[in-house]
C-alpha cells in the first residue's frame, strides 16, 4: 500500500494520469507533434479526474506549457477537489537552459496557477549532473521548509542516487518514477524497484503501454492472455503492473482508451499467469548500457522505452 497521500488523507488511485502528451508531444525547444484540439485534452481530463484518477507528474515545460494550462482548466472544471489530488510538480534538464528557469517555472506553478502547493516536487538524475547536488537539494529543502511543497521525489534514478536521497530527506521523499512495460524489464533486473520497496518508496511506473507500441508487437504471451480473459494486451499489461503494487501513469485524450485503462483494474488472471509475465524476457532483445550513475559511461534510462524497437533483434 502506498504511503501517497492527498492533503485530505485519501490513497493515491492505483492508475494515475499521466500529462506528457497533453497539449502535444514535446518539451521546451523540441517541436510539438501529435497535438489535438485543446477541448478533447480537456474532457479527457475531467473523465479522468471525475472517475478518481488523483494523481499525476506535470511539468511546465511539458507541451511548451500547455499541459500545466490545460490540466489546470480540467481541474477547475471537474469534480475533484484540491486536497483530494495529489499533484507533483516535476523539472527535467531538457526545460531547464539555465538554473534561473528552475525558479522561473516555481514562481510561475505557485503564482499563475491556482494549485497552490505542490504534493510533490520531482527532480531526474540528470539533473544532478547538470547542475550538482548542492544546488538541487539547497532548492529542495527550501521549497519543503516553506511548505510549498509536501514531500519530494525522484526520476529515473540509480540506485545509489535512490539511497543517498533517502538519506538526505529522510520520510519526505515519497515516489520514484522509473519505466516498466512487459518487454523492458531493466530496472526491475537492477534493483530499482527492490530499493524503493525497501525503502518505503512508491513506485510510479511512466509509459507502462509504451504509446501502445507493446500491443502492436504481436507477443504470443500477450494474446494468448488477452484472449484467455477477454480483455484487450494493454489491459492486460497494466493488471499485471498493479499485481506488483505499482502505480503506472497513463495518458489518452480518447475517452474510449480511459474507460480500457481504468476497467484494467476489474479483472484478476491466476497466480501462474502472473508468473508467466513475470518471467517474461524477449530473447533477441539487446539492451544498451545505461549510465545509471550520470558518469557518461552508457545510455540515458529513457532509450530503453524509447529506442526498445532499435535494439530487438529480430530472427
Amino acid at each position: 500500500m502506498s504511503k501517497m497521500k492527498t492533503v485530505s488523507g485519501k490513497e493515491i488511485s492505483a492508475l494515475g494520469i499521466g500529462c506528457y502528451g497533453i497539449g502535444g508531444r514535446g518539451h521546451r525547444g523540441v517541436a510539438i507533434t501529435e497535438k489535438v484540439e485543446d477541448r478533447l485534452y480537456i474532457e479527457a481530463l475531467i473523465r479522468c479526474l471525475d472517475k478518481g484518477l488523483n494523481f499525476t507528474e506535470i511539468s511546465a515545460g511539458y507541451g511548451h506549457g500547455k499541459a500545466l494550462t490545460l490540466f489546470e482548466q480540467a481541474f477547475k472544471q471537474s469534480a475533484i477537489k484540491r486536497e483530494d489530488l495529489f499533484l507533483t510538480h516535476s523539472f527535467y534538464p531538457v526545460d531547464l537552459p539555465l538554473v534561473d528557469t528552475i525558479t522561473e517555472d516555481i514562481r510561475h506553478f505557485y503564482s499563475n496557477t491556482s494549485f497552490g502547493y505542490a504534493d510533490s516536487t520531482l527532480v531526474t538524475q540528470t539533473l544532478f549532473a547538470e547542475y550538482g547536488d548542492a544546488v538541487i537539494y539547497a532548492f529542495l529543502h527550501s521549497l519543503l521548509d516553506k511548505g510549498r511543497t509536501r514531500y519530494v521525489s525522484l526520476s529515473n534514478a540509480g540506485p545509489a542516487r535512490i539511497r543517498s536521497f533517502r538519506q538526505e530527506f529522510g520520510d519526505k521523499f515519497i515516489a520514484h518514477e522509473g519505466h516498466l512495460s512487459f518487454e523492458v524489464r531493466e530496472l526491475e533486473d537492477q534493483g530499482i524497484f527492490a530499493v524503493c520497496d525497501q525503502l518505503d518508496v512508491t513506485n510510479i511506473i511512466w509509459r507502462p503501454l509504451r504509446r501502445n507500441l507493446t500491443s502492436k508487437q504481436g507477443w504470443p504471451l500477450l494474446n494468448e492472455l488477452a484472449a484467455k480473459y477477454q480483455r484487450t494486451q494493454n489491459q492486460v499489461v497494466l493488471n499485471w503492473i498493479l499485481h506488483l503494487g505499482y502505480h503506472p501513469m497513463v495518458m489518452s485524450a480518447s475517452i474510449k482508451h480511459i474507460k480500457e485503462n481504468i476497467t484494467a483494474q476489474d479483472f484478476q488472471m491466476t497466480a501462474e499467469d502472473y508468473q508467466k509475465i513475470n518471467e517474461f524476457r524477449p530473447s533477441n532483445y539487446h539492451p544498451p548500457l545505461i549510465d545509471w550513475n550520470k558518469d557518461a559511461d552508457g545510455d540515458e534510462i529513457v532509450t530503453l522505452a524509447k529506442d526498445f524497437e532499435k535494439h530487438l533483434k529480430k530472427h
